[in-house]
């Protein structure tokens, strides 16, 4: 179906306009390419996007990172690219509605969660469940179901959901539902390969206060494992909930779909408006995930070394997408690797200034003379989960290059040496990183750090470090990122990204930051002079803490590469 014929459909329907979310029924989580109905209907291929289709047009909705790549990718006859860094969805559909005596907005509330549907409905905006104008698609491709060993895990199935019984009695509810696919794979140790590089396992789950529990899932190949509980079709969930008619239910409006709360009313079931009861549990990882994240990262940092030593004397006549490839095959002979934690951004020169760029055979660049590589990847081993961003010199970096390079690791070690109260948020952070490009007159337009998950989601919530929705307070044993930037349109980009522990600090009630990445930071790019004593020790003391922990894993020469890679500033 195309946008014209969607158009006309509207029209047939007596609908003003029809909201198409980047989900399917599987809120905030990753999708496969044949589900993208805004990558299907447009051409943009981002990993985050609304797009609101009226009679007239196609308006899509995307955050600062997209702010190029969205206009290259879509049609401007079809489709207008509105950047929410200027004026938010809800700010701008306000707006452009005040003409109609009443705006008939269509939905499929099982791709809204309750709280965004609240959020339409405002001013003369009138919303319809319409799930039959566009269904959600959802492959119909089997996914192969695995257990993660409790050595990886750390705790049982039965000892998480005993937490989650516990906190609903304590709540007074009888039950809760978890539609966060991220939520329901920690919860039951449970993964599968239905993404390419996220290997959550798409299901819901419904939870009651006595541990009892049901699994609703489509497409599920389940032969290799034996589960605990039972497994039924997602049609099978309107049965279920009828034996919980007239019960208490705790629900997070706002990653529950509408669709499900519409079924809960028919039902007559009291909500308990609460966060997702796994994603701060998870979020907070016990003592065998972060060993096992602190191994993972070891190993990644043994492989991206040995591809950055390989990438030094071999860049010339590459392209980004041999980039790809190569750095792929390092990471593939490590133990424990399972995929990719996302699609690698290999950006050369000007392309780095797309914040998160992927090269395509139809825009794949070769590497230059004198110029930036910006390279941020990740993997999904069995006991963690990476990601790093590195921007590497192609021979001899320019002055301008130099010095706003140094100004974003600036901004990376003001933030990673901060030490900070507990519950302090993400966004009460974020200004610490951003001070010394502020300072500079720049800025960038994107989150400063998002929370990874534990071999589940490399962009894993609720913590985030970041100007906006970035209000859930920090604790002791967090993972997060660390990745201001720099990106001038049309020349080249710049990140340096950290994974790092968050871990308590001496004085009591005080946390600061532990890095995990194991990963060079190129020198090369580094006008020593912008840095303040402070600066280079840390520079210094971690390039040293990177040179201990990988050259016992390197040939010779790659020892001897690493050693000059990390020789004191």
């Amino acid at each position: 179906m195309t946008l014209q014929e969607l158009q006309k459909k509207l029209r047939t329907e007596k609908l003003d306009g029809y909201l198409i979310t980047r989900n399917n029924m599987f809120l905030e989580q990753d999708l496969r390419a044949d589900e993208n109905l805004i990558l299907r209907l447009t051409g943009f291929s981002g990993s985050d996007g609304t797009l609101l289709l009226t009679r007239r047009k196609g308006f899509l909705f995307v955050d600062g990172r997209y702010e190029l790549q969205a206009p290259q990718e879509t049609n401007p006859d079809e489709v207008e690219v509105v950047c929410t860094k200027d004026i938010s969805f809800y700010q701008w559909l306000s707006k452009n509605t005040k003409g109609f005596k009443r705006f008939r907005l269509g939905i499929n509330p099982w791709t809204l969660a309750k709280r965004q549907k609240e959020l339409l409905e405002i001013n003369a905006i009138e919303v319809i469940s319409a799930p039959e104008f566009l269904p959600p698609l959802l492959s119909s491709q089997p996914a192969n179901v695995f257990e993660l060993d409790i050595k990886y895990a750390g705790l049982s199935s039965k000892e998480k959901v005993k937490i989650i019984a516990d906190k609903l009695n304590s709540l007074g509810a009888d039950f809760t539902f978890f539609t966060l696919a991220d939520s329901v794979s920690w919860l039951f140790n449970l993964r599968s390969d239905a993404l390419a590089d996220t290997p959550i396992l798409r299901a819901f789950a419904l939870v009651d206060n006595k541990a009892r529990c049901w699994l609703f899932g489509n497409n599920l190949n389940t032969a290799k494992i034996k589960l605990e509980y039972p497994l039924l079709a997602l049609s099978e969930i309107p049965t279920i909930l009828k034996n919980f008619k007239k019960k208490k239910a705790v629900l997070d409006i706002c990653s529950n779909s509408y669709a499900l709360y519409e079924l809960l009313q028919h039902n007559k079931v009291e909500i308990i408006n609460e966060t997702d009861l796994c994603q701060g549990l998870k979020a907070i990882k016990n003592p065998i995930e972060l060993e096992g994240i602190r191994k993972a990262h070891l190993r990644d940092g043994i492989a991206v070394t040995k591809f950055l030593c390989w990438l030094d004397k071999n860049w010339k006549g590459k392209t980004e997408l041999d980039i790809v490839e190569r750095l792929h095959q390092f990471r593939a002979k490590e133990d424990l690797f399972f995929s990719e934690s996302f699609t690698t951004i290999s950006a050369a020169g000007k392309n780095g200034a797309i914040v998160h760029y992927h090269p395509t055979s139809k825009t794949n660049s070769p590497l230059t003379q004198d110029s930036l590589l910006l390279l941020d990847s990740g993997a999904q081993y069995l006991d963690g989960t990476t990601d790093v961003t590195r921007t590497i010199a192609l021979g001899n970096p320019s002055k301008q290059m130099a010095e706003d390079y140094t100004l974003v690791l600036k901004s990376h070690i003001a933030l990673s040496s901060a030490t900070f109260p507990q519950a302090t948020t993400g966004h009460e952070l974020d200004a610490i990183a951003r001070a010394p490009l502020w300072d500079s007159g720049q800025d960038y337009n994107h989150g400063t750090g998002h929370g990874v998950g534990c071999f589940l989601n490399v962009h894993e919530g609720p913590q985030r470090i970041a100007r906006k929705n970035s209000n859930y307070p920090l604790h002791a044993q967090m993972i997060t990122s660390i990745e201001p930037g720099i990106y001038k349109e049309g020349l080249y980009g710049i990140r340096i990204e950290n994974l790092v522990e968050i871990v308590p600090t001496a004085t009591a009630g005080y946390l600061k930051f532990a890095n995990l990445t194991l990963v060079p930071i190129d020198k090369r790019l580094i006008n020593k002079y912008l840095l303040s004593e402070d600066e280079i020790n840390w520079l210094n003391d971690y390039h040293k803490t990177v040179e201990q922990a990988l050259s016992p894993h390197l040939s010779p020469t790659e020892k001897l590469w690493l050693q000059e890679a990390c020789s004191p500033l």
